[in-house]
């Protein structure tokens, strides 16, 4: 990790000024300007991402600076730069909020998939939906979407989100219109009648493996 937070440095470009570098990179694309950059901010990134994203390991901070200073070699070409520090923590920044933004998305739908767990126990028992959707089974494509088309207009459009497009409630409502309890019913239906109707097929493709 130290090596990587002090990377060489090329002494022809220590004179210069952040705002030049980034002038002269965005011009020249010359990497040894961009290069000095980097040496320069890799430690204060880091420093950055830390603090925002609090108690993340070492070696995934080290990713998400990679991928900050990817948007740095691919922007700076592209921006009169006039405060590169400024400049450089709004990238940082942003990424950073990205991923916590997607982090608690994935936690969010963890939490909502779990609640609906225990509150379907029945069907998750008997396999149906779940099997369907995460086991490769002859004709499994099929009768889901057979069983699928037959929903209601509101309980297909929330089971496909959640199961496919693994939206939470709030993001699933949020595209629908619907409101939270709304969505709740039409997926409780939704799996029950999935259940009534995927049972016996189900039944009968397993029972050809």
């Amino acid at each position: 990790m130290r090596n990587f937070l002090k990377p060489r440095r090329d002494l022809q470009w220590s004179s210069f000024t952040d705002e030049a570098l980034a002038d002269h990179y965005r011009r020249h694309g010359e990497e040894g300007a961009i290069a000095e950059l980097f040496s320069r901010y890799i430690h204060l990134v880091y420093g950055a991402c830390k603090k925002i994203l609090k108690n993340k390991p070492a070696e995934e901070l080290r990713d998400v600076v990679m991928d900050i200073f990817e948007r740095v070699v691919i922007q700076a070409r592209e921006s009169e730069i006039q405060a590169f520090n400024t400049w450089v923590y709004a990238i940082t920044r942003n990424e950073c909020f990205s991923r916590l933004r997607e982090q608690e998305r994935t936690s969010r739908y963890q939490q909502d998939w779990e609640n609906f767990e225990k509150s379907t126990a029945s069907v998750m028992e008997n396999g149906g939906l779940l099997r369907l959707y995460q086991v490769e089974e002859p004709n499994a494509g099929q009768l889901l979407e057979n069983a699928l088309a037959n929903l209601e207009e509101g309980q297909r459009r929330c089971i496909e989100l959640f199961y496919r497009e693994k939206k939470s409630y709030q993001e699933i409502a949020a595209a629908t219109g619907f409101t939270l309890k709304q969505v709740k019913s039409h997926l409780q239906n939704a799996k029950r009648r999935l259940q009534n109707e995927l049972g016996g097929p189900l039944q009968s493709e397993q029972s050809k493996l």
